[in-house]
């Protein structure tokens, strides 16, 4: 009886050194985000309708679609739409807008802007939105106003 504890030992052993080595985790899947797309508007499902980067200046809203995947419970989400450069220079990488909500899950989300208030319109230039999960920086989508 003693051996088999002995070799029952020896395998737990090599099992704690072995498994580690090999990246084999035993983690639970942590959110992410894929598939973060830009479009003039989105289906039922979420999922962008007539992907682009590029939008007019007097585009009512803009759209960006993102898949969020194995986000467990309480997981925050946030976005930043920076306008980068262009038209107006006075306010180049600025946070023009800001989204967040809490969530769990996994599907289509989309979020979207109209020109900011005030602007008649979108200014012409360079554009980015910026997705966080958990304050922690994911991707960022970059678009043009012509």
């Amino acid at each position: 009886m003693n051996r088999l504890w002995g070799k029952l030992a020896i395998i737990i052993a090599l099992a704690l050194v072995v498994i580690p080595a090999t990246g084999i985790s035993c983690n639970t899947p942590t959110a992410s985000i894929s598939e973060a797309t830009m479009a003039p508007d989105v289906n039922a499902e979420k999922q962008p309708v007539n992907p682009t980067d590029v939008f007019a200046a007097d585009t009512p809203e803009i759209f960006c679609s993102f898949k969020l995947s194995n986000a467990p419970s309480d997981t925050h989400l946030n976005a930043e739409w920076i306008y980068i450069q262009g038209e107006n220079a006075t306010l180049a990488n600025t946070v023009i807008a800001t989204w967040k909500t809490t969530t769990e899950g996994t599907r289509y989300i989309e979020i979207s802007l109209s020109p900011p208030g005030g602007w008649s319109g979108w200014y012409t230039g360079e554009y980015q939105v910026v997705l966080y999960i958990d304050d922690e920086e994911q991707t960022s989508v970059p678009f043009t106003v012509e």
